[in-house]
């Protein structure tokens, strides 16, 4: 398929193409002729999300552009709130309601007139009544929230008014100008004044709701850590009146000092004992040797007759020696020697002993060891009476020390907890200022601040009328378009004839005209003409290889499906072949007797279609007469797909043509009736014969249409087939 196709079948379609754009245009030209002017006013809101300072601000703190966004998220979805917008249909109900005339400032004549209708008299009694805007909202606050179907949210919820909650949210539109910290807010509504007054009451509740939401935030917060520091703080008193307590009671002033000293008074007392032991022990041991001395005098005496007689015993000896020396007699003088060194050594002991019994260690005389023993036996007493009482005062030591050793563990513990608590009450205090810093930041932050204020639109919105008409012709006008291409790309159909001969496989022997007839005038009988004379000249080469072999001349119209043929068909094929043989005749099955009747001049026998026929050889047998004296028989089958193939008669045809209208789709078993045929009728060829083509599908077949163009029409086609000459 090319350009011309295309156009070609747009062409066809013109009609359509034409009309459906045409009428809805005009359909939406008819319902917005009652179109209300429309009015718009603008804001615009400081936020300084981004920009702004604020205390946990610092100089060069980066801007965090995902949180600034979210941030931006957040205004925007709390700025289209539905509590933000249900609470600006009813203040705005609020005010309208206490009116008792229209006011050009406040509402017009069309939306007063409206509210009347709207609500009843006991609303508007009752309003009247309270008359301030203020009563009015909290009274119809309450009437909204108690109950379902009340007048209130039948307004609200009433579409075609200023009050209609999701009109209201639809025509505000939030946006955020470019990457500023700045909110615009747009709305749009059929009243100028009610268009002001509507972003006036949107931005006082808007920045209240947002204020309030973002102190919530902090406020749970900031109550948790207050609550939490008063317990703390309570828990930390009583742990210190513990430690009070105990200490009161234990008489404890300064634990670790008082410990200390008993520490220090304890070692103090321990050297004293220990000094005084150290001097009742020299002076006991001193008496003790004293009084030895003193009871050794009978050993005095005894000692030093031993003396006396050991020098005696030596002389004797002495002289005994010199008496030997006298004599010669040595061994006896050796022994002497021996026994007076012996004596000698007795004699130096008991000499040894009379000196330590005759005088002290100290080579102290003995007169001073009286004097010596009264003043140890004086320091001996007072020694042991020093260690009696220094023994009770360390008994006292120890009972205060078994007295303050358990009281440690204890006060440790007591001190413990009270640093235990402090550390929490400090953490705790140090979280509540950071959740107060925090709380005052957001509160800073939270106020947005109205930069432009609402103004009152003194001038109409351009309409969209004209544009709305446009649009709406040519998306109808594209919708149609797009619906015939598209039908004509799903058609399964055969269509044109090279799709025929991919399809079917069988060559093809010509095609005729759809809607053509036999009186055709003008270029399309020309086109007839050029059509019959094609498929002529296709069957006549083996039509006349037959006539010179003096057969029968048959030519065999196979069919698949019913009413394929029309009469125009039928009278123009009959004309051609009666120019070359005059004496023809149609053999056709009863269904096509409709077809043959009438004022059509051809001469046909009918047969209707049964079994016992598939044994039939000759088509003379199916008209039940001779055909012999006709020169030309055409053969029409049966819908094969519904009856039997008798192939004897197929065999006997001169050429076979496959008769398919180009308006159907080639099924299954289409395909499976012709690959039997071309199984047993191998011999005989077998041609396809496109009816009902399409003008514009023609020309693959025979070139150009002969119909004259014009010069716009002429110069168009070179365009679409690129012909640039």
């Amino acid at each position: 398929m090319n350009l011309i196709h295309y156009f070609k079948l747009l062409w066809r379609n013109i009609i359509w193409i034409v009309i459906v754009p045409i009428a809805t245009a005009t359909t939406v030209y008819l319902l917005t002729k009652k179109e209300k002017k429309e009015y718009s006013s603008t804001t615009t809101l400081y936020t300084g999300v981004a920009s702004g300072y604020s205390i946990a601000s610092t100089e060069d703190q980066r801007i965090d552009y995902f949180a600034v966004n979210n941030a931006f998220d957040n205004l925007l979805a709390s700025a289209k709130s539905r509590e933000t917008i249900e609470e600006v249909s009813l203040r705005l109900l609020a005010e309208h309601l206490t009116l008792q005339k229209p006011d050009s400032h406040i509402l017009g004549q069309e939306g007063f007139e409206n509210l009347q209708q709207l609500a009843s008299k006991e609303l508007l009694q009752k309003t009247a009544a309270l008359k301030t805007s203020g009563k009015v909202f909290k009274y119809i606050l309450e009437v909204y929230k108690s109950k379902a179907n009340n007048i209130i949210e039948k307004i609200v919820n009433k579409s075609g008014t200023f009050y209609n909650i999701n009109e209201l949210k639809s025509n505000l539109i939030v946006t955020r100008i470019n990457a500023s910290d700045i909110i615009q807010v747009v709305y749009t509504c059929h009243d100028p004044a009610v268009c002001m007054r509507t972003l006036q009451l949107h931005s006082e509740i808007f920045n209240a709701n947002y204020k309030r939401i973002k102190s919530n935030q902090t406020f749970s917060a900031v109550r948790y850590f207050e609550a939490k520091l008063e317990e703390v703080k309570n828990k930390l008193r009583r742990s210190e009146d513990e430690l009070k307590k105990f200490g009161k009671e234990n008489q404890i002033i300064n634990y670790y000092e008082q410990t200390r000293y008993i520490a220090e008074a304890k070692e103090g007392l321990n050297k004293d004992i220990y000094d005084l032991k150290v001097n009742q022990s020299a002076s006991k041991d001193a008496l003790k040797l004293i009084e030895k001395k003193l009871n050794d005098r009978e050993r005095q005496i005894t000692n030093s007759l031993d003396i006396i007689k050991l020098r005696q015993n030596i002389g004797l000896l002495s002289a005994q020696i010199e008496k030997v020396k006298v004599y010669g007699n040595s061994n006896k003088a050796a022994d002497l020697l021996s026994k007076v060194k012996k004596t000698e050594d007795s004699l130096r002991n008991e000499t040894n002993q009379y000196i330590n019994l005759n005088y002290t260690l100290e080579t102290v005389p003995r007169g001073n060891l009286i004097q010596e023993w009264v003043n140890n036996a004086i320091a001996y007493d007072k020694a042991t009476a020093g260690l009696v009482v220094l023994k009770k005062q360390e008994q006292n030591y120890l009972d205060e020390i078994s007295e303050f050793a358990p009281l440690g563990s204890t006060l440790k513990r007591l001190d413990r907890q009270i640093d235990i608590n402090e550390k929490e009450f400090l953490s705790i205090l140090h979280g509540l200022n950071l959740a107060r810093l925090r709380q005052s930041n957001i509160s800073l932050n939270s106020n947005i601040v109205v930069q432009d204020k609402p103004f009152l639109p003194l001038e109409a919105q351009a309409s969209t009328r004209k544009m709305l008409i446009i649009v709406s012709f040519l998306v109808s006008f594209l919708l149609v378009v797009a619906f015939i291409i598209a039908k004509e790309l799903l058609d399964t159909s055969i269509k044109t004839p090279e799709n025929a001969i991919k399809t079917i496989g069988l060559p093809l022997a010509g095609a005729s005209l759809y809607h053509a007839n036999s009186q055709e005038t003008g270029y399309k009988k020309t086109l007839v003409e050029i059509l019959t004379e094609q498929l002529i000249n296709t069957i006549m080469p083996y039509i006349s290889a037959s006539a010179l072999e003096k057969k029968r001349l048959q030519i065999g119209f196979i069919t698949t499906q019913n009413q394929v043929f029309n009469v125009a068909d039928v009278v123009i094929l009959n004309k051609g072949l009666q120019a070359l043989y005059p004496k023809l005749i149609w053999v056709i099955p009863h269904a096509y007797q409709n077809t043959f009747n009438g004022d059509t001049g051809i001469d046909f026998l009918v047969y209707t279609p049964n079994i016992e026929q598939l044994n039939f050889k000759t088509t003379d047998e199916l008209a039940n007469r001779k055909l012999d004296t006709y020169d030309l028989i055409l053969y029409i089958t049966p819908n094969l797909s519904e009856n039997g193939l008798p192939l004897d008669i197929i065999k006997a045809s001169n050429i076979n043509l496959l008769a398919v209208s180009a308006r159907t789709t080639w099924r299954k078993i289409d395909k499976e009736i012709i690959l039997r045929i071309n199984k047993f009728n191998a011999t005989i060829p077998t041609y396809t014969w496109l009816i009902n083509t399409n003008e514009s599908d023609l020309e693959t077949l025979i070139g150009e249409i002969p119909k004259k163009r014009t010069w716009i029409r002429k110069k168009l086609r070179k365009l679409l087939t690129l012909n640039l000459r």
